[in-house]
């Protein structure tokens, strides 16, 4: 199946190497038995900040699934296309008014081997496949008609919030309310010219990224090498999580709404040709670059190139702004 069973909130442990048996398990436990504390359950199958949820509650037979609108995360706009929501209505969801997400009601419901297919069914026609593997995960949330959300524009926004849920991004009642779209007052700087200089410039900025991703690329065990170039307000990020990849992301407008004017819909698909996933999976354009143990170098300088693209069909003349490079490292705590 490939989903990693986890689990939501706090004072919950991580499943150990889940099988179709424990899944089926958890699924019978969470959305087919009523919880002796009354509490409603939760199964959520996700990949990134796309996600499809299932729930129910006490003393009642429904089972509801929700898969992510765009009220609660707007940049999910970049991946429900008109092709993918005709998809999910074609699986029986219709588009929710109250919350904004898409929503399909089960009862009786199908059987539970049966309904987690169908959640990561749900997962790749309505919101296409990144690369990695989804994540299954669930939990326990207070039993309401109406459950508690994660607060429209953050990550998972529309989703029940399971115990656990930071309580400062939660929001109550039967309706979403979306966020308005954030006009900034403090408008980008102009644009700089073209300078005379420009072939020079652009390949010492090459030379200063691909040193940085070879030592990012050089970060062992469980340290972590991160870091983040930087142009004014645009930014690329990079960091070795896990070998033998490196995770690339690019500054994008759903996060910081004054680049609008030079991160727009063009400039998306330029960057989305040189390989990079739109918003959805995470707020920024991201790609998933392989480290090959027989063809380090040969991949480093493939993501630096990437990179310098990036930057110069994204960031339009603001490329030519001076490069700012930082370097983190970090390791995963205990």
């Amino acid at each position: 199946m490939g989903a990693i069973l986890a689990l939501l909130g706090s004072g919950m442990a991580w499943a150990k190497d889940p099988t179709a048996e424990s899944i089926t398990k958890a699924v019978q436990t969470q959305l087919y038995e009523d919880d002796p504390q009354a509490r409603g359950g939760l199964v959520e199958v996700s990949d990134g900040y796309k996600f499809v949820q299932c729930w129910h509650l006490p003393r009642q037979t429904i089972i509801t699934c929700e898969a992510a609108g765009k009220r609660g995360q707007p940049w999910m706009r970049h991946v429900l296309t008109k092709e993918r929501r005709a998809a999910l209505k074609e699986m029986g969801f219709t588009a929710d008014r109250q919350t904004g997400n898409f929503i399909r009601r089960w009862d009786p419901p199908p059987e539970p081997q049966a309904l987690v297919a169908f959640m990561i069914h749900a997962l790749d026609v309505g919101y296409g496949k990144s690369g990695q593997d989804p994540t299954m995960r669930h939990g326990w949330f207070p039993a309401a008609d109406c459950p508690a959300r994660v607060a429209a524009g953050n990550p998972y926004g529309g989703a029940i919030a399971a115990f656990g849920t930071p309580v400062n991004k939660l929001t109550e009642g039967c309706r979403l309310e979306g966020q308005d779209d954030d006009s900034d007052d403090d408008p980008l700087p102009p644009r700089p010219h073209k300078p005379d200089n420009a072939p020079d410039l652009l390949s010492q900025q090459y030379k200063t990224i691909a040193e940085a991703v070879d030592w990012v690329a050089d970060g062992t065990g469980p340290e972590r090498h991160i870091v983040i170039f930087s142009w004014g307000d645009f930014y690329i990020q990079c960091l070795k999580a896990e070998d033998p990849s490196m995770q690339c992301e690019v500054v994008s407008a759903d996060i910081m709404p004054r680049l609008k004017p030079v991160l727009n819909a063009a400039a998306g698909r330029r960057l989305e040709k040189l390989g990079f996933l739109e918003p959805g999976y995470s707020l920024n354009y991201a790609q998933n670059f392989p480290l090959r143990n027989d063809a380090r170098d040969k991949d480093v300088k493939a993501i630096a190139e990437t990179l310098a693209q990036a930057a110069q069909q994204g960031f339009g003349t603001y490329v030519f702004l001076p490069l700012e490079v930082e370097r983190h490292t970090s390791k995963p705590t205990k």
